[in-house]
């Protein structure tokens, strides 16, 4: 491709449509040599992303790349009509992480009467209490909006993108509760919603620790986040993800590694301020993304530890 596709590619984030690459004069056999070589990668029909920005991306970021690629390939609105990334495909925009979402599906709204789903692109009905906001060029559903709408479908992926919003102060608690207020009239999945609200904590650091409150959540006992231990002198021990009942420390380890000399340094460290804490009295349960798989043995596990420290 010649040095303007590239430019208007750099330009865009790393995604192109077929019809700009056309008006800038790629024919359609350079789009398929530059597919073949691995230059581009074509995500839907005539929409297209760098192919070295791919393969370099996350699961998360390859999704954000898509809704991007799509919104690029998109006809060109009629006069006066409005077409947003909504749900999860805005979040993804937003940079805000996704959990329990379709990421086959690429979600927008637009001034249409009814919901069509066509070729992996969902076009939902644009509800008219909406904030529309500009994210790399493309217009798409402010923060609190996108949150409501995909906590509206699924508390896990609501709470796991509120935490993230709020903990990185791109919204605010009283933005989302206004948010949910002008949105919830006739939207389905207003409990889910009002789930989402009550559960959402801006001390939350990650999406593992978002889902690990989740689990805990169904023992139905108090639940503390981020909270400092000292020992008996006042002396600073650790601040631990969760504190169950005020006895047992919960802690979530996402992507810990240990290898070299500077993990078994930090594996060292670990140890000892787990020593430190079971020298307190405090039960420690450390839990990883395959424990979360299994929130069964999550709970048994932190059941059996509370009965533990209680004798």
């Amino acid at each position: 491709m010649d040095s303007q596709a590239a430019a208007l590619m750099t330009a865009q984030g790393g995604v192109v449509g077929a019809a700009q690459l056309a008006r800038l004069g790629v024919s359609a056999y350079d789009v398929q040599v530059a597919v073949a070589r691995g230059r581009l990668r074509r995500l839907r029909r005539g929409a297209f992303v760098d192919g070295r920005r791919w393969v370099e991306a996350d699961s998360d970021e390859q999704y954000r790349l898509t809704v991007m690629a799509v919104m690029r390939s998109r006809p060109e609105p009629v006069a006066g009509a409005v077409e947003l990334a909504s749900h999860h495909s805005a979040l993804a925009l937003h940079r805000l992480p996704l959990w329990h979402v379709d990421r086959r599906l690429v979600v927008l709204s637009s001034d249409v009467q009814q919901s069509t789903t066509v070729a992996g692109v969902r076009v939902m009905p644009l509800r008219s209490m909406v904030a529309g906001v500009e994210v790399d060029g493309l217009p798409t559903l402010a923060v609190p909006d996108a949150v409501v709408l995909t906590g509206s479908t699924s508390v896990e992926a609501g709470v796991v993108a509120a935490d993230a919003a709020l903990h990185g102060r791109s919204t605010t608690t009283s933005d989302l509760h206004a948010a949910a207020d002008r949105l919830l009239g006739g939207l389905r999945g207003r409990a889910r919603v009002r789930r989402v609200l009550a559960a959402m904590d801006p001390r939350a650091e990650s999406p593992g620790e978002s889902r690990t409150r989740l689990v805990i959540s169904a023992l139905g006992l108090p639940v503390a986040s981020q909270v400092t231990v000292r020992d008996e002198l006042g002396g600073f021990v650790g601040r631990v993800d969760f504190l169950v009942a005020g006895r047992v420390v919960v802690e979530f380890d996402g992507a810990v590694k240990y290898a070299g000399a500077e993990g078994r340094g930090e594996l060292v460290a670990e140890k000892r301020r787990e020593d430190r804490l079971r020298s307190l009295g405090y039960e420690v349960v450390r839990l990883t993304w395959d424990d979360l798989a299994h929130p069964e043995r999550v709970l048994a596990r932190i059941r059996t530890a509370l009965l533990r420290r209680a004798a």
